[in-house]
């Protein structure tokens, strides 16, 4: 067993935290410790340690460090790593990002003792993983792997947003602002889907495909996602006006079924 933590490289802290990693772990544990220096280095790194020989490959970050090393590790299963090589990787999480919404859905203990408990016990999940096909911003053909949600609409524009956002306020009022804000301005996308079971012709202020129940820092989007059952919870969102996402906020943010006509509830295991 080696150890590969992949460590965001703008964490607060981040010499203590490896500090603390080395005390919990001890001296003597076969970890090497990765740190990423641009965006998307995550990916590269996780497919680095898994050729280096790592069988656990540790996102110490938040949902954009786990869907970065979600899809590094399948970059090396996918180049023809065979079924016992496969069997051996563990991917975790010690959930220190802005958001940490997959951690939600899937109830993680953040702290390290838990973390070393988990591993030294092989304590793991099986989970779904989703893959989308998308045309990138110059028009090229991308795909991805998706761990915890992908969404069409106004979810782009806040994620845009986001990125170039100063997160000092907090993850909460961060995303809260740029969702608000977006709200004022947005306009729907005409979109048409044909799914396993359901087939949608209209025009939505966003589409939710998810795996997991949370997203944007705490609100739980898609209360029927279930990691692990084979099938994508999907949320289309029509018309909604800030005073409608005010009165319904609360009940997102207990992740229940939100009762609005512009909210629709469905499931698939495909779409196109």
């Amino acid at each position: 067993m080696k150890l590969a933590f992949i460590v965001h490289g703008k964490i607060k802290g981040r010499d203590k935290l490896i500090a603390g990693i080395k005390e919990v772990f001890g001296t003597g544990a076969d970890a090497v410790f990765f740190i990423t220096e641009h965006a998307n280095g995550s990916i590269e790194l996780s497919s680095k340690a898994l050729r280096e020989g790592a069988t656990h490959i540790i996102c110490v970050g938040g949902d954009g460090g786990l869907n970065e090393v979600a899809n590094g590790i399948m970059q090396v299963v996918e180049s023809g790593m065979d079924e016992n090589g496969r069997n051996k990787i563990r991917l975790g999480l010690l959930p220190l990002g802005t958001g940490n919404d997959f951690a939600k859905t899937v109830r993680i203990d953040g702290s390290l003792q838990a973390l070393k408990q988990y591993i030294d016990n092989d304590i793991c999940r099986e989970i779904d993983l989703g893959f989308v096909e998308f045309k990138g911003e110059k028009g090229e053909n991308a795909s991805r792997y998706f761990i915890n949600i992908t969404d069409l609409g106004m979810g782009g524009v806040i994620a845009r947003k986001l990125k170039n956002s100063s997160k000092i306020l907090g993850a909460t009022i961060t995303y809260q602002k740029a969702i608000l804000t977006t709200l004022l301005t947005y306009r729907n996308l005409p979109i048409k889907v044909v799914a396993d079971n359901f087939k949608y012709d209209g025009s939505v202020m966003n589409f939710i495909v998810a795996n997991g129940k949370y997203f944007g820092a705490g609100m739980g989007i898609a209360p029927d996602a279930v990691p692990d059952d084979g099938q994508f919870a999907v949320v289309i969102a029509g018309d909604i006006s800030v005073l409608d996402y005010l009165k319904n906020l609360g009940d997102v943010r207990k992740c229940v079924r939100v009762k609005f006509p512009g909210i629709q509830y469905l499931s698939a295991s495909s779409l196109f």
